[in-house]
């Protein structure tokens, strides 16, 4: 059995941004000296790299699984019970803490659509 496995990404323009800010951060920390802005500058270059490499999320026939950006703390919502009401996704009466605001505009539109053309 061949299951079709849709992965949702971050966008691209938030990620160049903390690493633009990333490479600001560290540019100013290594001309007025190594400090502590030096370990935030590092940390954003590994966010900014988090965003472009991991998926936020995967969704196949059976089940919508949101990634973390580092751990292993996966959260699994079967697509039976998902639903979408004014742009949120709910499963059940709990809405789904998916964040929208920093998802690639063409995944979030085809996970949307998706779940708009799946009976309920």
């Amino acid at each position: 059995m061949l299951v079709r496995i849709m992965k949702i990404r971050y966008s691209t323009g938030f990620a160049v941004f903390i690493l633009v800010a990333a490479a600001f951060v560290l540019g100013t920390s290594f001309l007025t000296g190594v400090s502590i802005n030096t370990f935030t500058g590092a940390l954003l270059v590994a966010v900014g790299i988090g965003y472009l490499t991991r998926p936020l999320g995967e969704l196949t026939d059976r089940e919508l699984t949101i990634l973390p950006l580092l751990g292993p703390m996966k959260r699994h919502y079967p697509v039976a019970g998902l639903r979408l009401v004014d742009g949120k996704i709910y499963s059940g009466e709990k809405r789904v803490r998916f964040p929208a605001w920093c998802t690639n505009s063409e995944g979030w539109r085809a996970l949307t659509e998706r779940l708009r053309g799946r009976p309920n």
